[in-house]
């Protein structure tokens, strides 16, 4: 069909054209003579201005054409030595199972409805493949990384259409020992089915530790947990001991127990801190009657103990949404030492990061004590005046405050009524919030402010918020680095100010929690993003890195034999690193000695709102034992070293120890993506030949246009050339 694409409007167009053909008529009636001449050149004038109008309007044709695309359907199939244990020998194993699965008519059937997509995992997510080249495949990886498999696949496939996904996995995750990540909300269905089922597995008696959890950096005075995974079976229901020693001295002593049919608990041991330096914690499970497995029941961990630095203090009322997430996301920084204090029954306060019964008095020496406090949702009267004059000097000397609020700190009796009032980056602002979908977005200020730089694309899609409080005027010092977008208009979300020597930031919304269960926060993590941007600007530069510009870390603690860590080093220096610099990973092995490892240039990270330069290298652990590693440097002769970090290589790989499927993990990941855990291969078989993706369309439309053809072009320059030679002909001039 033909369309027109002028901008200009059509009338405008008709009445310019038709001026010009009564201007020629005009021309041509009263000034050329009547003849058959004259004919011919007003026809062919009225021919070009009446082409020319036709140009004008920019006549097209658009041919649309649909097309059907094809959803797709993704397998992941795990490849790892645990798929071919069996409770008895020459029984089918779990590898089997798997391979029957792929083998079953609904292959045949999914490939005719959609894409069939099929990545083997053990380590890692290798490459896409076709069902014929899965069942050419050995089961023979030494470790599972099933959570790792399932964010790569998400990332794979982000915004591309996905019918489901079929996990075919025994559920024995080597790398982590908390089962919290199988809860987590996925894109597209998971279906999955026991790949063993009815076994009955010889239970000799065998405990051991599967994972110990600690910071690996405190403060001095401070108190942390360290928490012990414990797995068996075979005990019979008895209690055993777990013992902690400190520095090869046992300090504490538990009992724990495991059901009498095997299973996981968790122990929890309070640390105090109150010597600066490095202590190596051991967990020692003692060898039980007839076991003979037991270099598993032993694992150690580095702790450094700081002196204070960024000590941050966290006061919340009772525990809420925000608080869950914003305490987790406080505790993984390696930025800040956090003191967390949660209003309890009774209105007694619960800690973390504090050693003794401490309450968050505020005043002049305990805020003394700490770089940055985060008010939650307290109201005028549970903060007090006094503790407000406090916070306002502290502020007012240096400190950094962040004000949270929700629904008591922002009323109408919240923090407007205390002496807050002085540093509230608001004048005024509404108590209620409003309840909806909020989009979210920066402003011009927000780009460019620290708390929000390193990657000005990510910022762009900023997640929705459920809750604002609305009708925000900020102060003449203020700055809205975050604004909503209501239906009366763009409304002020985050404000930040200076206030004396110090800085004040305050959110007027009490669901930045939902970004942690945003569509990317898998990929992307906005809410622990926004957070550790925040705390590098408030924190103070003086006290970020003593003067060490290299700063070190790890992807994970500890690892099996055979099994690769990530080291990764950042320089945090006013400078950028000299062009050619090389930066080497100084790896302590546990028999002292060291070795240097080279480190290659990697993606920049941002750090504190501006990019700085990082460089990585993997490592292999060969042996087992306790590791420590520097970055290290060399610049004009002089060596630049980072801080210490430290890991362990675990004696064994957990592939290799025969135990059963781990079930629950795989139903928990099915249920909570909205999929299904089937009982039997022939179930699963009729579920998916049942299955039936979207059925997908795509337009594609191609436009050509006609005013632009040289046929045209070519008829306008005939028409007035015509014209020109018959008026010369004419003696016309």
């Amino acid at each position: 069909m033909i369309i027109y694409d002028h901008i200009v409007p059509t009338v405008a167009i008709v009445m310019g054209v038709l001026t010009a053909l009564c201007a020629t008529f005009a021309s041509y009636w009263f000034f050329v003579k009547r003849d058959l001449a004259m004919a011919s050149m007003i026809s062919l004038r009225f021919l070009f201005f009446l082409l020319l109008g036709w140009c004008l309007l920019m006549p097209g044709e658009k041919t649309v054409q649909t097309l059907q695309m094809k959803s797709r359907f993704v397998v992941l199939l795990d490849t790892s030595s645990s798929m071919t244990m069996t409770p008895v020998e020459n029984a089918t194993n779990r590898w089997q199972v798997a391979q029957s699965v792929l083998q079953m008519p609904w292959v045949a059937n999914m490939v005719n409805k959609c894409d069939l997509d099929i990545y083997a995992f053990a380590g890692d997510l290798g490459p896409r493949m076709s069902s014929e080249e899965a069942t050419a495949l050995e089961a023979d990886g030494n470790s599972t990384l099933l959570r790792d498999a399932l964010k790569k696949t998400v990332g794979r496939y982000s915004g591309l259409d996905v019918t489901g996904c079929l996990l075919l996995s025994d559920g024995l995750e080597t790398r982590e020992a908390f089962k919290e990540w199988s809860l987590e909300k996925r894109p597209f269905p998971i279906f999955s089915l026991p790949l063993e089922k009815g076994a009955i597995w010889e239970e000799e008696p065998d405990i051991r530790i599967e994972a110990v959890s600690t910071p690996g950096r405190v403060t001095v005075g401070w108190q942390s947990e360290l928490k012990v995974v414990i797995s068996g079976q075979g005990t019979k229901g008895q209690p055993f001991p777990v013992q902690l020693f400190k520095d090869e001295v046992m300090v504490q002593q538990m009992e724990s127990q495991l059901p009498e049919s095997g299973g996981s608990r968790e122990v929890l041991f309070k640390l105090d801190h109150q010597v600066i330096g490095l202590n190596t914690y051991r967990v020692l499970l003692p060898q039980l009657p007839e076991e003979k497995q037991i270099d598993d029941n032993e694992s150690s961990v580095v702790v450094q103990v700081q002196d204070a630095k960024n000590r941050l203090m966290y006061v919340e009322g009772p525990p809420r949404w925000e608080s869950k997430y914003l305490s987790r996301v406080l505790r993984e920084s390696k930025q800040v030492s956090p003191a967390i204090f949660l209003k309890g029954p009774k209105g007694k306060f619960m800690t973390y990061g504090v050693s003794g019964d401490v309450a968050p008095d505020m005043n002049a020496t305990q805020l003394s004590m700490f770089k940055i406090v985060i008010l939650g949702n307290l109201s005028g009267e549970e903060l007090g005046a006094e503790r407000a004059r406090a916070l306002v000097k502290f502020v007012d000397a240096g400190g950094s405050l962040i004000l949270l609020g929700g629904t008591k700190g922002w009323a109408k009796d919240g923090f407007a009524t205390t002496p807050l009032k002085e540093l509230l980056p608001a004048s005024s602002f509404s108590g209620k919030a409003l309840e909806g979908t909020y989009p979210v977005s920066l402003t011009d200020q927000g780009r460019s402010h620290a708390a929000f730089g390193g990657d000005a694309e990510f910022w762009d899609k900023v997640p929705s918020v459920l809750s604002l409080f609305h009708n925000v005027k900020p102060s003449a010092a203020a700055r809205v680095l975050v604004e909503s977008k209501t239906s009366n208009g763009p409304q002020p979300m985050i404000l930040a100010q200076n206030f004396g020597q110090g800085k004040v930031v305050a959110i007027f919304s009490d669901s930045l929690w939902k970004w942690q269960l945003s569509a990317d926060a898998l990929k992307n993590k906005p809410y622990p993003r926004f957070w550790h941007q925040l705390l590098s600007w408030l924190s103070p530069q003086a006290d970020e890195m003593d003067g060490k510009v290299w700063d070190i870390f790890l992807d994970r603690e500890e690892c099996f034999l055979g099994e690769e860590i990530e080291i990764t080093a950042r320089w945090v220096g006013a400078d950028r690193p000299p062009a050619g610099t090389v930066v080497n990973a100084e790896i302590t092995f546990p028999d002292k000695r060291k070795l240097p490892f080279t480190m290659e240039s990697s993606m920049d990270q941002a750090v504190a709102g501006k990019v700085v330069p990082a460089y990585s290298v993997k490592f292999r652990g060969e042996e087992p034992g306790m590791f420590s590693v520097m970055a290290i440097s060399e610049t004009g002769g002089q060596r630049i070293e980072s801080e210490g970090a430290y890991f362990s290589v675990k004696p064994y790989s957990p592939e290799s120890r025969p135990r059963p499927p781990d079930q629950e993990t795989i139903k928990a990941i099915t249920v909570n993506s909205e999929g299904a855990f089937y009982n039997t291969a022939a179930e699963l078989n009729s579920a998916l030949v049942a299955l039936y993706p979207k059925q997908l369309e795509q337009e594609i439309s191609e436009y050509k246009t006609y005013w632009q053809r040289w046929a045209i072009i070519g008829m306008l320059i005939l028409l007035i050339a015509t014209e020109w030679i018959i008026r010369k002909f004419q003696n016309l001039t």
